[in-house]
Parts: C-alpha cells; sequence; structure tokens
C-alpha cells in the first residue's frame, strides 16, 4: 500500500436505466446494485460494496484499494463497522503478518484477533489502535459533513 491515508472510498457511477438507478464501481469490476431513486440506489451500492468487502476478506482475496474519484463519479465508502476490519486486515497482509504473530503481539488469543478482522464482532477503539501500531500506521477518527 504505496496510501498516507488508507480509506475505502469507492469511485461509482451511477446511471439511469429502465426500473431507476443504476450504480457500477470502477474498481470492482463485479460490485454494482440500484435502486428505483438515486438516494436508494446509493443506499443499495454501500450494501453492495460492504458485503463484497467482507466476502474478500473471509476467502483472504486479493482486495483491489480505491483509485482517485473521477469527474462524474460519486465517493462511496465503505461502512464505519465494516471498513475497520477490512482495513486492519489490509495492513496485516501488506506487514506480512499472519493473524497468530499479531495475537501473540497484543498478548490476546488467536481466536481473539482473528474476530478483529471479521465484521460483527467487538472491536475497541483501543485494540484497533494497538494493532495498528503494531502494522506501522495509526487510527485517524474523521467525520464528514454530508
Amino acid at each position: 500500500m504505496q496510501q498516507q491515508v488508507l480509506e475505502l472510498i469507492y469511485g461509482a457511477s451511477i446511471t439511469p436505466d429502465d426500473d431507476g438507478f443504476l450504480v457500477t464501481f470502477r474498481d470492482l469490476k463485479n460490485v454494482f446494485s440500484g435502486g428505483k431513486t438515486r438516494e436508494e440506489a446509493i443506499f443499495n451500492a454501500v450494501e453492495a460494496l460492504d458485503g463484497v468487502l467482507l466476502e474478500m476478506v473471509a476467502e483472504d482475496l486479493n482486495i483491489p484499494l480505491p483509485s482517485d474519484i473521477q469527474p462524474g463519479e460519486k465517493a462511496i465508502s465503505a461502512s464505519p463497522e465494516v471498513a475497520a476490519p477490512v482495513i486492519l486486515h489490509l495492513l496485516r497482509q501488506e506487514s506480512g503478518q499472519t493473524i497468530g504473530i499479531m495475537a501473540q503481539a497484543m498478548e490476546m488469543k488467536y481466536q481473539t484477533y482473528q474476530r478483529m478482522e471479521t465484521y460483527g464482532h467487538y472491536l475497541t477503539l483501543k485494540n484497533l489502535k494497538r494493532a495498528a501500531s503494531l502494522m506501522g500506521a495509526s487510527v485517524e477518527l474523521r467525520f464528514r459533513k454530508l
């Protein structure tokens, strides 16, 4: 990862179609969604993005990092509860660490660390910061006005 800041914000094209709007992601070729309204299509696109990213982590697939948002594209972010474990997974892969090594360094059970990279499990900000630090990263919290 050559980026200074790792964010899971992907550029999406939103185009009208017969039933409403279709959303496609340039960096994730097989991810698409839609909705009757533009707002519904964007909401559904976040769900599709989250689901695909989690599946890619579960199957230990290569997750393409987002490229710069292009003119005419809508920036669509993975939800925070999905982005945190996915980014931990990406950092761990980049650093060459195994789950076992991370668990040992954090003085926790293998399964406890493994759950940190899984959606729906209790992930504290303290543990997120510790794990990031061990992999040469830091955690920043930002809020964006809509």
